[in-house]
Formats: C-alpha cells, structure tokens, sequence
C-alpha cells in the first residue's frame, strides 16, 4: 500500500514540475497547484502507513530473555 501510496506522490510531483515548467511564462497554473497539494498528501499518507504497518509487526522477543533461558535450562540439571 505505501509503495503504491509513494508511486503515485512521485507521478503527481512529476506532473506538477512539468506542468509548471510549461506555464512558466505565465507563472500561473491552478492545476499545477492542484496536482503538487495532492502529491504532498500521498506522500504523507504513504509515510503514515509505514508507519502504521510497522507499529503493528509483531516484535520478536529480547535476546535477554532468550539467553536467561538458555542459562536456567542447564543450571536445573546440575542441582
């Protein structure tokens, strides 16, 4: 979804330039305006759902916890 998101900011960015670089004689494009106010919020939404996606990726557990385990396993089989 972010790529998709991302891909889309870049092509209405794109848009934008050249529409601007067209109407530079005029220095006046609506649309121009348009295109790059929507290119800015894709951009943006695409960021918040990384970061979305990745506050909901399950974490894997502490390696602290791993090597308490490691260290209570053998310690029970020497007492």
């Amino acid at each position: 979804m972010r790529i998709f998101l991302g891909a889309l900011s870049v092509l209405a960015l794109l848009l934008s330039a050249r529409r601007f670089y067209i109407a530079e004689s005029t220095s006046h494009d609506i649309g121009a305006l348009f295109l790059l106010l929507i290119g800015i919020q894709l951009l943006i939404a695409a960021a918040l759902v990384h970061e979305h996606q990745q506050s909901r990726t399950p974490k894997p557990p502490a390696s602290t916890d791993r090597q308490e385990g490691k260290e209570r396993d053998p310690s029970a089989k020497q007492e």
